[in-house]
């Protein structure tokens, strides 16, 4: 039997080149819509096979009958269109609708025992809506009471197959609905009791974010400034005072730090950030979280679309993004993502050049298996500058008064080098066996490779000075050459089902981890550097390698997890056991001496919560959870070290207005940072061949503070998005060090204690200049601590951003898919410290940046 669907289309505005999937089902074959860009549609549903043969009596009686039986159901709350989808697929109808209805509209699902009528009673209860039931197995959804469509004209028929919306599919708009970051099941973020903040593709798109950092700038609780706008070849970022680990595609990200990849924000449907400790579904990290950053995936529907991008700094960039179905029937889709481009670094005298290309198909041989291969092929042979600049003459004064300007480079053009290329392959398989269970293996190989060499500023005393003037900077040279291999697999099954009133989505997995680092390194001296006027082009020898350094990391995890749903009340536990081992050897090459190296650690992480859903959208939620990661090294008479525990408690509200395109989020956290090393107070206690003090775990780092965020589209065309964080960072245990330097009640320098940000995207609805959107942000960051004994601050800065945009088929029929651009950062040009790590290790901030961008999709 084939069914064919008739789409009357109504014409509306497009705000993205693609827009959701709704879906019909049906008991005899699975079926997939997926709607045009910018298309308001009505699915209706014919069955072509049928009526040319005439429908069986007995079917054509038993329809009434199974509209009148109940079975049971077991659907989580979410967008009223997936429950709907998850609803009619279940309960083997065909639902047709117009998208419109539903979209920005939330229900709280189904549990229980319903008959087709009761279920689509309870579904959409304080909608608005009603489900009419129409012959056969049928049903239209219609307001109530109904008002009839106007305006509307019909395509030709499209075969099209059903499956519900992913998390992981694009989102419409700046708010999404829900993640499957925190859970790794597509749970609805109004049921996660932990927070969770998405930046979806439009959002990256309209404020002009070309990296991970610059993507999270408007995520409260994310200090994204930790080394300005200098050492930018990779993703250095906080969350809640923590490092946070990188993830794709939900697994993580491997390379060391200078092989490691740098994801293109080009490449990305969206981002989500996991806050707080998350080692039970992920294994070892630290207390800040988990950033996953999704791929742009095969699409069911055309998509063509490239970019050319210009601005200062000699800026030229240009992109291009295919997609859609290779064959008729949709079985095989794919997407072409990939883009090429060229800059002068902020600091003079440094380039930036970047190519890639991301190739991804996507097989479906029937409708409960599908078969996603993701792959990436990566150049930066240039990649800017990893300098810094010292305190002296920038934070602080200097007997002459000059300070050192922002483009300053503590390098040597001659002697710097960075070449960074990275390959990976990957796919995830997703198999759906029935209604209860559902299986999924994500894989990644990844190579990476690193060409290092750089001239930079030394760490020592005096501010990084060669003496009291502060006119000659110290400086060294290293040269490096890593390779890292990494293949990381993530395997689970998902079971749904009931037991009495309780309704369970329960997950049971198992992942694995193997990297392997090659790494020849060799540093020496370099000639210190005149400040007020620097030579950055002298000839300095190049290091010989020192020393060659093989090293392997094995992780491998089981995890299980169990969501259950008691009408609104969700209850999340889970756990993992994790083995961890790594291997090393180094050898001086002068000598030929092997250290060998060796860490294992094994340990049980847990994870608990529970959220309540009130009919006006209001839902409190509390949540425990656990992370650590292994630690190397020995104390006293050898014994190893413990790994390093993280634990958080979050308290929180969330709220969604009913039928509204609005989520609000407040959270109130405490995280430990346990068994982190201190000086062992016993002076008796001497360890290492130079005899030095011994260390002890007894160290430990909390941060207390509270969290906003506010993401909202309140009238058509407009957007907001606002975020506030407050932190107490200090150093809650500590020992004095042999300089006497007690860090106990101390802060942590590079973290603010306070940030805020804004931003509102208006489009014009109307007149001469409908389709201009208008947009603007401000950013403040708070002040931080310059260094660890806290005896000075980075002061608090304040930014600006601005962008604008034009859809330029509103003026001409003639240029319809062609849209132009204009993003700048740091509107008013301030000059500003970032960050500082230390009296000599200090970054500037973004200098403006202007962008324009022309974009053509057809």
């Amino acid at each position: 039997m084939s069914c064919r669907f008739l789409l009357p289309v109504r014409k509306g505005r497009d705000r993205s080149p693609y827009r959701e999937s709704f879906v019909s089902a049906s008991s005899q074959s699975r079926l997939r819509a997926t709607l045009t860009a910018g298309r308001k549609a009505v699915l209706t549903a014919t069955c072509a096979g049928a009526l040319a043969a005439g429908m069986p009596a007995a079917w054509a009686q038993s329809a009434p009958a199974a509209a009148n039986a109940q079975r049971s159901y077991q659907i989580p709350a979410g967008a009223l269109a997936d429950v709907l989808t998850q609803f009619a697929r279940t309960a083997g109808v065909v639902l047709s609708f117009d998208p419109a209805l539903v979209r920005g509209q939330r229900s709280g699902g189904l549990n229980g025992g319903y008959s087709v009528g009761a279920g689509f009673a309870r579904v959409l209860s304080g909608s608005g809506l009603q489900a009419r039931a129409q012959s056969g197995n049928t049903w239209t959804l219609v307001p109530a009471p109904a008002s009839p469509s106007g305006d509307a004209h019909v395509l030709a028929p499209v075969t099209v197959s059903g499956m519900a919306e992913s998390a992981l599919a694009p989102t419409v708009g700046y708010v999404a609905s829900a993640s499957v970051s925190a859970t790794k099941t597509d749970t609805p973020l109004i049921e996660t009791p932990q927070s969770v903040s998405v930046i979806t593709r439009e959002q990256i798109t309209e404020q002009g974010a070309q990296t991970l950092n610059q993507v999270l700038r408007y995520t409260a609780g994310v200090a994204t400034e930790s080394r300005g706008a200098t050492a930018t070849r990779l993703d250095q970022f906080n969350v809640r005072g923590f490092s946070a680990s990188s993830y794709l595609d939900g697994l993580r990200v491997f390379g060391g730090r200078d092989a490691l990849p740098q994801v293109d924000a080009y490449r990305l449907e969206r981002v989500d950030v996991l806050k707080g400790p998350a080692s039970v579904m992920y294994g070892q990290g630290g207390p800040g979280g988990v950033v996953n950053q999704v791929s742009k995936r095969p699409l069911e529907e055309t998509l063509r679309e490239v970019e050319v991008q210009v601005g200062n700094y000699d800026y030229g960039r240009a992109n291009f993004d295919f997609g859609g179905p290779v064959d008729e029937d949709g079985k095989f889709l794919y997407r072409l993502v990939g883009a090429g481009y060229m800059s002068d670094g902020q600091v003079k005298d440094t380039k930036e050049r970047r190519y890639f290309v991301s190739p991804a198909f996507t097989w479906k041989p029937s409708g409960d298996t599908s078969l996603t291969v993701l792959t990436n092929f990566q150049r930066d042979p240039d990649m800017g500058s990893y300098g810094s600049v010292s305190s002296m003459r920038t934070l602080l004064s200097a007997p002459d008064g000059i300070r050192l300007p922002a483009d300053y480079y503590d390098g040597d053009a001659n002697f710097e080098k960075s070449d960074r290329k990275s390959y990976s392959l990957g796919y995830v398989l997703d198999h759906r066996f029935n209604d209860t269970f559902k299986a999924t293996q994500s894989l990644r190989w990844t190579r990476s490779e690193a060409k290092y060499r750089s001239v930079y500023g030394a760490m020592t005393n005096n501010y990084g000075y060669t003496d009291r003037t502060y006119l000659y900077q110290q400086r060294a040279a290293i040269a490096t050459d890593v390779d890292v291999g990494a293949l990381t697999i993530d395997n689970n099954v998902q079971a749904r089902f009931n037991t009495g009133s309780f309704g369970h989505t329960a997950l049971l997995g198992f992942d694995y981890q193997h990297v392997k680092t090659d790494t020849l390194s060799g540093s020496g001296s370099a000639p210190p550097l005149y400040v007020l006027n620097p030579d950055n082009r002298q000839h300095i020898a190049t290091p010989a390698f020192s020393s060659d350094a093989t090293s392997r990391q094995y992780q491998a995890g089981l995890y299980f997890q169990d969501q259950i749903k008691i009408d609104r009340l969700s209850v999340l536990l889970g756990g993992r056991y994790d083995w961890a081992r790594t291997v090393g050897e180094t050898t001086a090459i002068s000598s030929g001496r092997v250290t060998p190296s060796s860490l294992t650690a094994e340990k049980f992480t847990g994870r608990a919560g529970v959220i309540y859903n009130f009919d006006n959208g209001v839902a409190p939620y509390f949540s425990y959870s656990e992370s650590f990661e292994p630690q190397s090294g020995t104390g006293w008479q050898n014994v190893p070290f413990k790994p390093i525990e993280g634990k958080q408690y979050e308290v929180g509200i969330k709220y969604q207005p009913p039928g509204s395109a609005t989520l609000l989020t407040f959270a109130a956290f405490d995280i430990r940072r346990e068994n982190m090393t201190t000086t062992d107070p016993d002076p008796t206690h001497v360890c290492g061949t130079a005899g030095g003090r011994c260390s002890i775990q007894a160290g430990e780092l909390r941060t207390q503070g509270i969290e906003l965020e506010a993401k909202s589209e309140p009238l058509r065309g407009l957007t907001l998005v606002a975020a506030y964080s407050l932190m107490d960072n200090e150093y809650s245990k500590a020992n004095p060090n042999l300089a006497g330097l007690n860090l106990k009640g101390k802060s942590p320098a590079g973290v603010p204690s306070q940030q805020a940000s804004a931003w509102a995207r208006y489009q014009l609805q109307g007149g001469p200049l409908a389709g201009m959107g208008v947009g603007g942000g401000v950013r403040y960051i708070g002040s931080s601590f310059a260094d660890e004994a806290n005896t000075y601050k980075v002061p608090s800065v304040t930014l600006f951003d601005l962008m604008l945009d034009y859809d330029l088929g509103r003026v001409s029929p003639s240029l319809k898919g062609m849209q132009v651009a204009l993003n700048v950062q740091n509107l008013f040009d301030k000059d500003y410290v970032a960050s500082c790590l230390g009296e000599s290790w200090c970054w500037y901030g973004y200098q403006r940046s202007v962008k324009a961008s022309v974009r053509y999709r057809w």
